[in-house]
């Protein structure tokens, strides 16, 4: 049981304190001991709880009662079915903390937003809120409630921090690196903003990811964060592998890199639009490169296997020739995308490049097998599988321009159908040069 002198010393009160004298209080030491408030120190969480509980216990009048006669306090506040309707902000704002303790994030999220109602200002109702936006993946709303934030707190580096995270997820790298560089302003040790920093950066420039992550690990390391030590550590020694490692670690990192591509290739035939940006955020740039590579090489494959097992009267040139020209259609394509990107693109880079060309020749490497089954029905079945290949091709091409390029939309509706003209002018001419040869 915990004592009269307990609860009243926590929220830093007298035992003759007013309701309004302890809601002046906990406001004031939830500012200062939140733990989002608090990256650093790693006790924030556990003096949040007891304010939490103090707070539960003395803003009630009957458990005050009860407590000040030393009675057994009752449990912190569970919601029951037919209970009365909360009219408190701070009520509705610790409610919400414990639903998201528990990871209850869509009914944590109305308790949070019916605080903010009641109390316009209430900061860390926003912060609530933003957290377990976050948490369900609501990026949009998550950049709302870190606008409403910073309206008040112009200098919350926490907030800067999720609309770094948010603004990646969305693909925003430019705004990412931008606002995780704020919060790093704002904080110098801030451990977290260097390492996701690092991880926008290597997209962009891997010198700075390097850097960063150097940074991070050693904040960490102070920190006590065995954890994200470890994370940050790994993800420095796979950004900066040594070609001779790599060499020497081939069987294993080819394992390791062909069964992430059997799970993540799928995603790229049924979500081309959002699984491209998905696994290059997710991938360090030689996977992305190794995965756009295991595509293609399978896409060729199944045009060269289309060919010969069901049109080989219909070939004119050799299974390599047919390879070599599937070859430079794929690279055109990378070279036209990464050009296109320097050009007039805010970010990406050539690891983007590569898997933007892979989501592009996936399909057509299906069309190529199926078109051999279709023909056999008629040609208007055949029309209708290239015109399905050819608009996943396209959709592949136009979503990685702009959310990976970020591209802006109306480029990039000029951009695409540019880049496959210029594609099948330079695979045509290599063609024709072959065909010069064979008479």
């Amino acid at each position: 049981m915990v004592d009269l002198q307990d609860h009243y010393s926590v929220l830093q009160v007298s035992p003759q304190a007013t309701p309004a004298d302890i809601k002046t209080a906990f406001r004031r030491l939830v500012r200062q001991y939140h733990p989002d408030l608090n990256p650093n120190n790693p006790r924030a969480a556990e003096v949040f709880q007891k304010i939490c509980t103090a707070y539960e216990v003395l803003s009630n009048r009957e458990r005050r009662v009860l407590y000040d006669h030393n009675d057994r306090p009752q449990s912190p506040f569970i919601e029951e079915p037919g209970s009365v309707v909360l009219q408190d902000a701070q009520q509705y704002f610790m409610q919400g903390v414990q639903k998201a303790n528990r990871r209850n994030y869509a009914t944590a999220i109305a308790d949070f937003t019916q605080a903010i109602h009641l109390d316009k200002s209430y900061l860390e109702a926003y912060m609530g809120r933003c957290q377990a936006r976050f948490a369900l993946g609501h990026n949009r709303e998550v950049l709302q409630d870190c606008d409403h934030i910073l309206s008040i707190q112009p200098r919350s580096a926490q907030a800067f921090f999720f609309r770094g995270r948010s603004c990646y997820r969305l693909g925003h790298l430019d705004l990412a690196i931008e606002s995780y560089s704020q919060a790093i302003a704002l904080e110098k040790e801030y451990a977290q903003a260097y390492y996701h920093r690092g991880i926008a950066h290597i997209k962009v420039k891997e010198r700075l990811a390097t850097r960063d992550l150097q940074i991070s690990a050693s904040l960490f390391r102070q920190q006590g964060h065995i954890g994200h030590y470890q994370r940050a550590i790994a993800t420095l020694r796979d950004l900066n592998r040594k070609p001779t490692n790599i060499l020497l670690n081939l069987p294993r990192n080819g394992a390791a890199l062909v069964a992430t591509a059997l799970t993540t290739l799928p995603r790229l035939l049924v979500n081309p639009s959002d699984a491209a940006l998905q696994i290059w955020q997710s991938q360090l740039p030689y996977q992305s490169i190794g995965i756009s590579l295991i595509a293609a090489g399978l896409a060729m494959g199944c045009v060269v296997g289309g060919a010969h097992f069901f049109a080989p009267t219909m070939l004119s040139v050799s299974n390599s020739q047919l390879m070599l020209l599937s070859l430079v259609a794929f690279c055109s394509l990378v070279l036209m995308g990464g050009l296109i990107r320097r050009m007039v693109g805010k970010g990406g880079s050539w690891s983007g490049d590569f898997l933007v060309a892979g989501a592009a020749v996936l399909p057509v490497g299906v069309w190529a097998i199926l078109s051999g089954l279709v023909m056999r029905l008629g040609q208007i079945e055949l029309i209708a599988l290239s015109l399905f290949a050819s608009s996943y091709a396209i959709l592949g091409l136009y979503s990685g321009y702009t959310k990976i390029g970020q591209i802006s939309e109306p480029i990039a509706v000029f951009a695409v159908p540019t880049t496959l003209m210029i594609s099948y002018g330079v695979t045509a001419l290599i063609y024709r040069a072959l065909m010069l040869q064979l008479v």
